[in-house]
């Protein structure tokens, strides 16, 4: 190609990308989730398709071992390159990935070793270096109609039904996957990203469906509190009290017996590892389920919901953090913090010995005390819901003091025990009156 002609292409691409993205910024992005049927290719292509994960592996430390200038000058059409055994021994290695998955891995590495240059000039500290990766569990896709595309029963009509099935670059027959019907109609596709996991490889494709302008129903609920802990994971101002933990199973626990009996190395000590990361996966997968069901049925319909910022991290260096592990605490708080009816108040509010009818703080309460009993005004309830209701009250106090713009929260804010309790309760009543 000629210099002319070069000069052109790029200029042609880079007006392309321009309308895509100026397209694309007024649509909303979906990542949809397809398993591959492996079963519907035989045992060449799918050697070839996990043969991929251990080639970017060999190629991703080969990169890593290379000097600055080394790893400037590497050309992606290079296909020999040099890997260490298990032994630590040089082995030559003949890569057959395609072309893009090459440069893929190639942009990923400058891309990171990018973000450590920058972090190290604005910290000014020493930050390291890349690591070797013993595994490579994500391949990027970045060229829709190059590295994947999707089969339709007709191809002439784009908008028609699907096949089920999509093409993968350096698969010859296209590969059959379920979950196709989570994409909506119109959906526009991008990249793409193949993951192995325990139970297979998986194809997270990126699409781009338009904005929805109906605007939503306006809450008809009343305003929930909620207070996290340990035995009774939520626990709401309503009364209402959810256990979102799913505890290991037996099956696994006798999984890891037999590994810890197995010798390291052997055939049956990786297949026995390989049994016991797909019940991993299963208990992630059970947890962040229970955490979805439990998130819609506390936000839908609400207007105002006022939690913690509970300290979760610190809960499971605690005496009781098998059991913050075996549950979605921190599933739940990461997607209650991304609502934007959701307001934070500090984590140090004395939510659990305030009582939220006299203001008073009991200093004396113990863990072992499971009933709030005042001391000044002798109000009776139980500890979590008495803090769900104390932390409400201090939300709508937000309220009242931002206008209700709620563009802050209660970290950094007076609200403790240098505030009256007349002044919390006196403003609440107004950020009340004011939702209804």
């Amino acid at each position: 190609m000629t210099e002319k002609g070069r000069i052109q292409k790029n200029t042609t691409i880079k007006e392309t990308l321009k309308k895509t993205r100026e397209r694309h910024s007024s649509m909303r992005p979906l990542v949809v989730e397809m398993k591959l049927d492996l079963k519907c290719l035989n045992k060449s292509e799918r050697d070839s398709l996990f043969l991929y994960f251990t080639q970017c592996r060999w190629l991703c430390n080969y990169l890593i071992s290379l000097d600055a200038d080394a790893f400037k000058a590497f050309d992606t059409r290079e296909r020999n390159i040099t890997s260490l055994d298990k032994d630590g021994n040089t082995v030559e290695r003949l890569l057959t990935l395609p072309a893009k998955f090459i440069q893929s891995v190639y942009s990923s590495l400058k891309q990171d070793m990018s973000s450590l240059a920058a972090k190290r000039n604005k910290t000014g500290k020493k930050n390291g270096k890349l690591k070797f990766r013993s595994s490579y569990d994500s391949i990027e896709l970045n060229q829709y109609g190059n590295t994947h595309w999707i089969c339709y029963t007709d191809e002439g009509n784009k908008n028609g039904k699907y096949r089920n099935t999509v093409h993968i670059a350096g698969i010859k027959r296209p590969v059959r996957v379920f979950g196709m019907d989570q994409i909506p109609y119109g959906a526009e596709y991008a990249n793409a990203k193949l993951v192995k996991k325990p139970s297979g490889i998986y194809l997270m494709l990126t699409c781009y469906v338009p904005v929805n302008e109906k605007k939503t129903e306006t809450g008809h609920k009343p305003d929930l509190g909620l207070d996290f802990g340990i035995k009774t994971t939520i626990t709401t101002s309503e009364g209402d009290k959810y256990d979102i933990t799913v505890r290991e199973q037996g099956r696994l626990k006798g999984l890891q017996k037999k590994l810890a009996r197995q010798k390291k190395g052997s055939r049956g000590w990786y297949a026995t590892r390989h049994l016991i990361r797909r019940e991993y996966e299963k208990l992630a997968n059970k947890r962040k389920d229970k955490a979805n069901k439990i998130y819609h049925d506390i936000t839908k319909g609400r207007n105002l919901i006022v939690m913690q910022d509970e300290n979760i991290k610190g809960w499971h260096k605690g005496l009781f953090g098998k059991q913050v592990q075996n549950s979605a605490l921190g599933t739940l708080k990461s997607k209650l913090k991304d609502s934007p009816n959701v307001i934070i108040i500090d984590r140090f509010f004395p939510s659990t010995k305030m009582c939220p009818e006299c203001g008073t703080i009991k200093e004396d309460i113990m863990l072992s005390d499971r009933t709030f009993v005042c001391d000044n005004c002798g109000y009776t309830e139980d500890r979590d819901i008495k803090a769900a209701k104390t932390m409400l009250l201090a939300g709508r106090h937000e309220m009242a003091c931002t206008c209700m713009e709620r563009t802050r929260t209660l970290t950094g804010v007076d609200v403790r025990r240098d505030k009256s309790h007349e002044t919390v309760m006196l403003s609440a009543v107004m950020a009340e009156a004011s939702i209804l």
